[in-house]
Order: C-alpha cells, then structure tokens, then sequence
C-alpha cells in the first residue's frame, strides 16, 4: 500500500485515502486482492469498511471490483510522460527507464493492468536474459512504475511492493580516507602556486580542486556539482543551494535539468573556508584568465566552447591527478563516498547526513552506507601503524 497516497487506520487492513477520504479494504485470502468499491460505489464509512471487511460473502460478490483500465504498454507510456513533463525528472533517469523498457519489458504483459499479478512479474523477470544486477534495476523501475499506477488511483495495490531483490555481491564501495585526500590536495595546490606551471596546467588544477572540494564537502552528488553556479553560493547564511543537476541530454540547449528527485533539491551548510575557495577560484578566472563571470555562470563552465566542461574531460583531469598524487584512482562521484566515510570516522551518525545527500528516505542511506561502519573502523586502525 502507497503511504503517500494511503494512511493506517486503527483498524486491521482498513486504510483510508488521504485526499478523499474514502476506504480501502485489502484482502489477503484466497488470493491477495483489494477493495475500493461495491456496486460502483466507493466505500465513505468505517462501518462499512469494517462489515466488507469480516463478512466473507461480501468480499467474494461479483459488486466488489478494482478499478483498473488500461494495458502495461499503455500506461507505462502515460507514466513517462508524467515522470518527463509533471515529475520533472532527470535526463539520465528517464533515459534509463526508456532503455529498460525498450529493451526488456515491451510487448512483456499483453494483458490489462488489473490481470498482472506477483507470479507473473516474477515468471517474466526470470525469463530475462541478463544479470541478477540489472533484474533488480528492472525491478526497481517496475515497482516505481506499480507505485504511479497507485496514486494515479488505477491500481489500489503495487503488487509487487514486497517483492525482494535478487542478491548480488555488493562492489567494494570506493573512497579516500582523510590522509589521502588531503595528499591529492596539496598536489593540487603545488601545481596552482608553482611558477612553473602554465596558465593552462594552472587552470586544470585549480579547476580539479574546486570539484574535488565541492564533491567533498557537500557530499553531492557529481551531476549537481557540475551543475552549480556561483549565485548557488549564499556568504551571508553559509550557504549552497542545490536546485539542479547537469543535463546530460546532447541535444538540448538548456545546461541544467531536474535533480534526481525532488527531494534532492536542497539547502547545506558550508563553512567559510569553502565560500573562500570558490571566491578565490573566481578571482582567478577573471584576473588571472579574463573570464566573463557573471552570478548565474556554472563554476565548472568551458568558456571557450560556451557549455559545462563535459563529463570525459572532468574525469580525466581528476585521474591525472590521482596519479601524480600517488592516490588510489576513485571516481569523482567517490567524492561522495569519502564525504561519508570522513563523517562517520568522525563519529556522526548516519541520520545527520542522510538529508544533506540528498536521500528521500534514511532507510536508502543505511542500505548504501551502513556497512562501512565495521570497515571504516579497521581501515583507519591499520593506517596507524606506520607511526609505531
């Protein structure tokens, strides 16, 4: 049952729809069904509720009905419209969906909305040919897609709500800890002050510091710190403003699209030193380069070709500096990953950074990050051991 659509009630599998107020009874036996309405009508009494609940002959009549029209191909088609144009989600997010559903659930269910059950989900996902990974992706995008049906009231139920991933060995999350962070940096900084260094070689550097500092600092994630701009920045309340993450869409003329969720648009705290930072690194493009740099100009911007620097290029200078730095070679969204390990070595405790990633859930940052607690803690233990 959708919780954002749905509430408890304080009676057994009695919930009640938020908005309109009128009652929804689930039925577990002799097959898991729901009911909105009897005859046509919707249920508006708890004492109705309560009599279609306990009274067996009720539940069985033919008057009792879901009300659900449309088949999959359909309304997954009205479901990316929504996600594209009323959701406002983000390009990489809706081009994955549209790939998954090209290439795996298409032509899938021939059958009306109301007629695909649990098993049959389930018979269609084993039948794919692909990996454990990528069924829980599909998965993923199926329950999301279930929960739409859900709120757009064609389905009282997600079947498949409970349905539980396929259990793949969780990759060996990346990450600095705090020494090796501040080794990249200071080989960041060496390059930027050398009088060796040219304008370009200095560029690079100081361009690479700002996204790693950013990417550690606030824990973002690394879409939203190419999307940034200087106007993000708030002196007076120490603050950064997250409203946007980059369009990764090649076609369009519009740099910044949706963040990944609407709870991902956010306000975080910054420190002084980072607000320093992004000031001096502005002084520089425009004392130093003779950038035009206006408050909305995105800070990790390409002013030659007149777009954000490109996700290849970004990359490429942070490995090169992995490298010269003798670092282990993360990626730069791992900047995200050290922000939490640094945090949780310094003894915070989850809850307090769930918001600040951007999480619409805590239950999604203990999943991700709960585990390194054990691991952060023996990691750092070892590191001591070259000052015995």
């Amino acid at each position: 049952m959708n919780s954002k659509v749905y509430e408890k009630t304080r009676y057994q599998n009695i919930y009640r729809h938020k908005k309109n107020k009128n009652y929804v009874i689930i039925i577990s036996k002799p097959v898991k069904t729901s009911i909105a309405t009897v005859d046509g009508k919707k249920i508006n009494k708890m004492e109705d509720a309560i009599k279609i609940r306990d009274n067996q002959k009720i539940k069985l009549q033919k008057g009792v009905e879901i009300n659900c029209k449309g088949d999959f191909d359909t309304l997954w088609n009205k479901y990316m419209y929504c996600c594209e144009f009323e959701l406002k989600q983000a390009f990489n997010t809706i081009h994955k969906k549209e790939k998954i559903y090209n290439k795996h659930l298409k032509g899938k269910f021939n059958k009306s909305i109301g007629k695909i059950n649990k098993q049959l989900i389930i018979k269609a996902i084993d039948e794919i040919n692909t990996t454990d990974k990528q069924k829980n992706e599909i998965m993923k995008d199926l329950k999301a897609f279930f929960n739409w049906c859900v709120e757009e009231q064609i389905l009282i139920v997600n079947p498949i709500w409970k349905l539980k991933n396929y259990k793949v060995p969780k990759p060996k999350m990346k990450y600095w800890i705090p020494e090796q962070f501040m080794t990249f940096i200071k080989c960041l900084n060496k390059d930027i002050l050398s009088e060796n260094s040219s304008l370009k070689d200095k560029e690079i550097a100081y361009r690479t510091k700002i996204l790693t500092l950013l990417g550690f600092t606030l824990g973002d994630r690394f879409g939203e710190t190419r999307a940034l701009t200087f106007k993000a920045v708030n002196k007076e309340q120490s603050k950064i403003s997250i409203r946007y993450s980059i369009n990764y869409d090649t076609k369009s003329n519009d740099f910044l699209s949706s963040t990944k969720t609407y709870a991902s648009q956010r306000d975080i705290d910054i420190s002084t030193k980072l607000i320093k930072e992004i000031e001096n690194y502005k002084y520089f493009l425009i004392n130093e380069l003779n950038y035009d740099i206006k408050d909305d100009t995105i800070i990790l911007f390409n002013h030659k070709l007149k777009r954000p620097y490109s996700d290849s290029t970004l990359r490429n200078n942070f490995y090169k500096y992995c490298n010269k730095a003798n670092v282990p070679k993360i990626r730069p969204y791992d900047l995200r990953h050290t922000y939490v390990a640094t945090m949780m070595a310094e003894g915070k405790e989850l809850y307090l950074i769930s918001e600040r990633l951007g999480h619409t859930n805590f239950n999604t940052t203990v999943n991700k990050y709960g585990h390194l607690s054990n691991e952060i803690r023996k990691e750092i233990a070892g590191t001591t051991d070259k000052y015995i």
